[in-house]
């Protein structure tokens, strides 16, 4: 098992001359790998040509630039700059390089591109849509972020410096803080925990700095101790300050960050993006997922629009009536050509509620299941600042449910399962109804699952939106909440179909993510009953002086197996996390 590496990706790069006034380089990249990646290449300028912006101001000559970027499976992506003077002949230009190509587990974010001189200074170079950007002329000819500024007279000294601490559980977060920064022109140093050295070395790579984990052996905390390096770092390097990151590095607010350095001086925490929504927002959203569902999602939208500002019905193909029922109701409708499945639903609402700017999105199911009049409740329990997501709960005291016994036998395995998945190992921290698709988001949780590349179409999906929101480290409460099973066509998937699909779903995440619980577990207790038969063996022989064969056969078996299950989930967790082995350059 290895890691994306060069060969999975490839970069054009062309001069664009209609409908612009001056040449401009468009470096068009490509991914063909089948999995997220982040790409690091390096484009060097003639040495007789000078870098210049949309809007006409000309920058340094020669040097290199460096851009970063996430691609998601088989996309594409074009940043475009402008070179000052005539249209250089395209053969003659110097050929992109790949300084580095690493995993991504879905991290979304917009390029970062820099200039180096030959010196090692460097300059940020803002990049904007060509409609934004004061481009002069035509920007349809372009398809990609343009250089609208750069940025000159940079000095480590005008600036904080960005203070992350490094951690497996937040690895694409920490690349996110990376790229964001360096798009801002500030600087960002990184220490760790003990985590993977994968993470250090993607984050040096990246072009941030290293700082060494200092000695704990105070009466601090040790992440105050960490903070305590991170500064003396950057202080080191003539910065006037520092910014701490939070573990799970939300998105800053720059704005406000910097202010607050502004008023405050040496250190402050990072102020992290609000929820903040436009004016004309809605307050409460209720969005519904619909297949199908032209005899039920009428009243569903009627009974909704009581408790929500407005409702909004994904029609997942199906070609018959449930768009227009829904219209009729007083929904607003977005429908897709063709059958994406359960989370391909759950993708579009996410990017609908973001861009509606919904300060509360609750969905629920289509099939008249759930109980619109529950929505207050979920509301309520993000309002009082319990969380960041609210889940309608199906077991939870004062819940209403008639759930069949085979149905609530199976979701108890799967929610034991997704628990471990997420590292949620002791009772207190667990979510108790993983698969309840009736849910409250904030507009920052939205906007999260909007930007997220690993949610599945399937009706697993709500898996994989727990676990982006896990990892991200937002905060979960439930609900009790009433279902109804006593309805007809409440499922699109037979039982069997869709717990074989969760099943398979969790253990390729735990394959990913903690081998070690998935087999590793199994294998410590089989050698632990081993242990305990071996024990009752020899007890029986030197009571009897006769070998039990059939004990003796058990204890091999069980030995012998959990041994194997060992072994295998060391090989995997090896496999997963050794950079040698991830990734190769």
């Amino acid at each position: 098992m290895t890691g994306p590496s060069p060969a999975d990706v490839t970069v054009a790069k062309t001069v664009v001359t209609d409908g612009v006034a001056r040449p401009v380089v468009r470096l068009a990249v490509s991914s063909t790998a089948d999995a997220p990646l982040v790409a690091r290449v390096v484009d060097r300028l003639p040495a007789e040509r000078r870098l210049a912006a949309a809007s006409g101001d000309v920058g340094p000559s020669g040097g290199r630039l460096e851009l970063i970027l996430a691609l998601g499976p088989g996309e594409t992506t074009a940043v475009h700059y402008v070179l000052d003077g005539d249209a250089p002949d395209e053969a003659a230009l110097p050929v992109p390089e790949f300084a580095h190509v690493g995993a991504s587990a879905g991290t979304v974010v917009g390029p970062a591109l820099r200039w180096y001189g030959p010196d090692g200074d460097w300059r940020a170079l803002a990049l904007a849509d060509p409609a934004d950007a004061g481009f002069a002329y035509d920007p349809s000819a372009l398809d990609g972020p343009v250089v609208a500024e750069v940025r000159t007279d940079r000095d480590a000294t005008d600036a904080p410096a960005i203070g992350v601490i490094a951690t497996d559980d937040h690895a694409d977060a920490v690349y996110r803080t990376i790229l964001r920064a360096h798009a801002q022109g500030l600087d960002v140093y990184f220490t760790h925990d003990g985590a993977d050295a994968e993470v250090a070395r993607f984050a040096s790579q990246l072009g941030a700095f290293a700082v060494a984990p200092p000695t704990l052996d105070g009466d601090d905390p040790a992440d105050r101790e960490r903070e305590r390096a991170l500064a003396a770092a950057a202080r080191a390097a003539g910065h006037p300050g520092i910014v701490h990151q939070p573990r799970s590095c939300p998105r800053i607010d720059y704005a406000r960050t910097l202010d607050a350095f502004a008023a405050n001086g040496w250190e402050v925490r990072a102020v992290p993006e609000t929820s903040a929504r436009p004016a004309d927002g809605p307050a409460v959203l209720v969005a519904i997922p619909a297949y199908r569902a032209e005899a039920t999602i009428g009243d569903v939208v009627r009974e909704s629009r009581r408790y929500a500002d407005q409702v909004l019905v994904v029609v997942d193909g199906g070609g018959d009536d449930t768009a227009e029922r829904a219209r009729e109701a007083g929904a607003a409708v977005v429908q897709h050509a063709r059958n994406r499945g359960y989370g391909g639903a759950l993708k579009t609402i996410f990017r609908e509620a973001a861009r509606r700017g919904a300060a509360y999105t609750v969905t629920l199911d289509a099939d008249g299941q759930h109980d619109p009049a529950d929505v207050p409740s979920l509301v309520a329990a993000q309002r009082d600042g319990r969380a960041d997501v609210a889940i309608g709960n199906r077991f939870m005291a004062g819940a209403t449910t008639d759930m069949p016994l085979v149905r609530a036998v199976g979701l108890g395995m799967v929610n034991f399962l997704t628990n471990l998945s997420m590292g949620r190992f002791l009772p207190r921290e667990w979510v108790r109804d993983t698969q309840s698709g009736y849910r409250a988001y904030t507009l920052e949780t939205v906007r999260t699952l909007a930007d997220a590349r690993d949610i599945g179409d399937g009706m697993w999906a709500s898996t994989d939106v727990l676990y982006a929101l896990d990892r991200e480290g937002y905060t979960f409460a439930e609900v009790p909440t009433t279902i109804r099973y006593d309805l007809a066509g409440t499922s699109t998937e037979g039982v069997l179909e869709h717990g074989f699909g969760l099943l398979q779903n969790l253990g390729g995440l735990l394959q990913r993510t903690r081998p070690m619980v998935l087999v590793g577990l199994p294998g410590a207790m089989c050698v632990l009953l081993g242990g305990l038969l071996g024990a009752l063996d020899v007890q029986q022989f030197v009571s009897t002086g006769t070998v039990p064969v059939a004990l003796t056969v058990a204890v091999s078996a069980s030995t012998v197996l959990g041994v194997l299950l060992l072994f295998t989930a060391v090989l995997v967790h090896t496999i997963n996390t050794h950079p040698s082995l991830r990734e190769r350059e």
